[in-house]
């Protein structure tokens, strides 16, 4: 076998824009090491390939060319079963799942900040001192070492989640000081011009992710716990919640794709408050809401992948293919969540209307 570790170490630098300085600074050795390892006149100590691999968050095997097509495609099965347990998976399933894989592939950064996410569920529920220093260690790893921003991102967010469960303020600020600015984001600095014809296309992806974000974010200022939740607040966050869905109406009109499930989720939330208020028209017309987008949603999957939106301001614009930036439910379909949802037993009292009886006919229909 033919080891090319030098042209695999080159390979690497070129792809993270690392000097052989600073590599070499990492690992303890000079640069003209670096320099000769990659013009093929000699190999690293066999001590040195373990910080190496550390360096590049690869395993030794892939440092040393073998088999790399194969832990490529074992890693991509491995995320792909981490974003299944994500939807149906218990917490502990997926603790389980993400400390058996990390034991293989112990530097990689996206099996470490998964495992810290759930470690830091876990600590929610068990107030355990011990997951939440885990968590966190494995958090600060990431976000000093992973050259994928996105996952980064995803671990400066867990740390700050951590610091404001423990009250820890300053710290908190500090880590969120590390994120970009929202002006500063990739959709608006694209939405700028970078000269390739395509201004209109990046000014309606910023329009389409600014809208999500704000309808979301609508969404999340409701359900706050620092928000009250009785009776004299129950009015406000309907109207909140309205104001939400009217955004996205507003943005995409009647062809929402992929944002009907954004509404059924505000018309279901509504339909709670509506519930608790004894509102039961208003409750029903709700809920007979929620159905109707969230068929539409589980249709809008399994057709309408890759079509534009129709709306005059995002008309350039997909409902995208699954990816590293965009996933949804697998397992299951909306319908299948939105049945679970109404057998709470704050339907109770309407269990038996005609219309609430259509309405789990319809959801049953269309959940898998």
């Amino acid at each position: 076998m033919t080891i090319k570790i030098g042209a695999i170490i080159k390979k690497l630098r070129s792809e993270n824009n690392v000097t052989q300085d600073t590599l070499a600074t990492a690992i303890g050795v000079t640069p003209q090491a670096i320099s000769r390892w990659e013009a093929e006149g000699g190999y690293p100590d066999i001590e040195l390939l373990p910080a190496i691999a550390d360096f590049f968050s690869v395993s030794t095997d892939e440092l040393l060319g073998y088999k790399i097509s194969e832990r490529e495609k074992r890693l991509a099965e491995i995320k792909a079963e981490m974003l299944r347990l994500e939807e149906v998976g218990t917490i502990e399933e997926r603790i389980n799942f993400a400390r058996k894989v990390l034991s293989k592939y112990p530097s990689d950064c996206e099996i470490k900040e998964n495992l810290s996410v759930c470690l830091y569920g876990l600590y929610c529920d068990t107030k355990d001192e011990n997951l939440l220093k885990e968590s966190e260690n494995l958090a600060l790893y990431v976000v000093d070492n992973c050259k994928d921003e996105d996952i980064r991102c995803d671990a400066i967010t867990t740390l700050i989640s951590i610091y404001a469960e423990t009250q820890n303020s300053e710290k908190a600020l500090q880590t969120v000081n590390l994120l970009t600015p929202m002006k500063y984001c990739r959709e608006t600095v694209k939405s700028c011009g970078i000269g390739d014809g395509n201004n209109e296309i990046y000014k309606q992806d910023e329009i389409d992710k600014l809208t999500d974000s704000l309808g979301t974010a609508i969404r999340n200022l409701t359900l706050d716990d620092e928000l009250p939740n009785d009776p004299s607040t129950w009015d406000k966050k309907i109207k909140m919640l309205e104001i939400s869905n009217n955004i996205y109406f507003m943005i995409y009109g009647d062809n929402l794709m992929f944002y009907h499930c954004r509404v059924a989720l505000n018309y279901w939330i509504i339909s709670t408050y509506q519930m608790s208020q004894g509102k039961i028209e208003e409750t029903l017309s709700s809920l007979e809401k929620m159905c109707k987008h969230t068929v539409s949603y589980d249709k809008s999957y399994l057709n309408d992948h890759g079509k534009n939106y129709t709306s005059i301001l995002v008309d350039k614009i997909i409902y995208p293919e699954p990816s590293k930036d965009f996933h949804e439910l697998k397992e299951h379909s909306q319908s299948f969540y939105m049945l679970d949802r109404i057998q709470n037993s704050r339907y109770d009292p309407i269990r038996n209307d005609k219309r609430f009886e259509a309405i789990e006919k319809t959801l049953k229909e269309y959940a898998r």
